[in-house]
């Protein structure tokens, strides 16, 4: 009975998430294509904000609603029984700082990691800020969920290729959502080139416009296949 509401709630947080993922990145590109059409590849684009915006209230959503959180906790560092813990403070704060420090290097090496693949693929070194733009938009939607929710150090521990389990079955499986996610966004990110070398000489087609929207709409189509297995899912085990 335990595995089976376990299970149950882990569809209903599959879909939830979905849901308000495809509804912030329809509002994002909805806002994007009214105000900014064609500038999405440059610094002065509010689509850096809107992409960390989207992450970052899709997380607290889950760690509210499903009580999800497996970063840095206090009671790691909890002080010896029977002695003063005027220090107790003074630890969190240092390790919350470290553990921010730490989120902050791991943000900057993705963005320098997409950046080199993306001049390696073809991206022109004079095009540096759309490069940047691209290489931040691919780490807000890739690494940075994911590190907002198991941590730096795991994130490492996670893209050395080393097994991580986490002790809640349901963080796992939101684990596995964000994997999965990352796997939709580079492709739609790459399938996005299809259209560049096309001679329609549309706006759109310039880089890296069709990058970017590639990879909301491949994280977009990820988010329509959870949804539909776990329906699918739900309607079986009912």
């Amino acid at each position: 009975m335990y595995a089976q509401l376990q299970s149950g709630k882990a569809s209903w947080m599959v879909i939830q998430t979905s849901l308000i993922s495809m509804l912030s990145h329809v509002v994002f590109c909805y806002l994007q294509y009214s105000y900014h059409r064609y500038g999405v590849g440059k610094f002065s684009s509010f689509a850096w904000l809107g992409l960390l915006a989207t992450e970052t209230v899709k997380h607290i959503n889950i760690e509210l609603v499903f009580r999800l959180k497996t970063s840095v906790e206090t009671h790691n560092f909890a002080p010896p029984a029977g002695r003063r813990t005027w220090w107790f403070p003074i630890t969190i704060r240092r390790a919350q700082w470290k553990e921010w420090f730490g989120f902050a290097k791991l943000f900057i090496l993705s963005l320098v990691f997409y950046g080199f693949i993306c001049i390696v693929l073809g991206a022109p070194l004079e095009q540096w800020e759309e490069t940047i733009s691209l290489a931040f938009a691919l780490t807000t939607l890739t690494i940075f969920p994911i590190m907002r929710f198991i941590g730096q150090s795991r994130t490492y521990q996670l893209l050395l290729s080393e097994k991580l389990e986490l002790k809640n079955p349901l963080a796992n499986n939101y684990l596995n959502l964000l994997k999965n996610n990352c796997i939709a966004v580079i492709l739609g990110a790459w399938g996005g080139s299809v259209v560049a070398p096309l001679d329609w000489d549309r706006p759109w087609q310039v880089y890296p416009i069709p990058n970017i929207y590639g990879a909301i709409l491949g994280l977009s189509v990820m988010n329509v296949l959870n949804i539909c297995t776990a329906c699918t899912h739900m309607y079986r085990t009912r």
